[in-house]
């Protein structure tokens, strides 16, 4: 049976991929094995497709911490191995990771397999002064992205600057209440947010997060609605 290794030459669905490789990959110490977790079966299968890899989705423990099923979804190629820590990633990442070397007319896709790996798209009404008059219900909206890595989000947040003019908020928090770690929260709130979301979902039938698209879908330009 011939092997399918992987066609290294820069796309939206390529970068997209690095992007959730960057969160939730990781990089066996063999330099052959890539390794993607998540708890979203629909975020497994469009990482398998946009990679052309048929490999089998294989069921991880259940967390009692997170209180969610995980998927893992495992293959080995070294050429893209080899690529992978030529850009920047490799084995054990989460607090070392730095800059990736990725072209500008992909970094937005990049991003968005960023944010469907570890960020967050939050929205809502807030009606805390609703009771003074109703006036007063503000819709909320902020997107972050999160890294333990320091350097990684400094690069991150300058980047996003350079390319289209936002800068949001960099802080840094406790990962759980009782945790030592320690992690880097990049937030950008409702006026920035739109900006980010119209830049990362810029045509249809982008490889996307669905539940997280449905949640921007409301604030895109309708030339991204289709």
């Amino acid at each position: 049976m011939r092997r399918n290794f992987i066609k290294i030459k820069w796309t939206c669905q390529l970068a997209y991929a690095v992007g959730l490789i960057s969160t939730d990959g990781n990089l066996s110490k063999d330099k052959r094995h890539i390794n993607f977790t998540s708890s979203d079966i629909q975020l497994i299968n469009t990482y398998k497709l946009c990679l052309n890899k048929n490999n089998s989705i294989t069921l991880n423990p259940f967390s009692k911490r997170t209180k969610k099923q995980s998927y893992k979804f495992q293959f080995g190629d070294v050429n893209f191995y080899d690529f992978l820590t030529k850009i920047g990633l490799h084995p054990n990442k989460s607090l070392t990771i730095n800059k990736i070397t990725i072209p500008n007319k992909y970094f937005r896709d990049f991003l968005r397999g960023h944010l469907d790996g570890d960020g967050s798209i939050i929205f809502y009404k807030d009606r805390y002064n609703a009771h003074l008059n109703q006036k007063y219900i503000y819709d909320r909206l902020f997107v972050y992205f999160i890294s333990a890595s320091e350097k990684h989000m400094n690069w991150l947040q300058e980047s996003i600057y350079k390319l289209i003019g936002v800068r949001g908020s960099l802080n840094k928090q406790a990962w759980g209440k009782k945790s030592k770690t320690v992690i880097y929260r990049l937030k950008f709130s409702t006026k920035e947010a739109k900006i980010i979301l119209n830049w990362i979902y810029y045509k249809p039938n982008l490889p996307c997060l669905l539940r997280k698209y449905l949640i921007a879908k409301p604030f895109l330009v309708p030339s991204s609605l289709n």
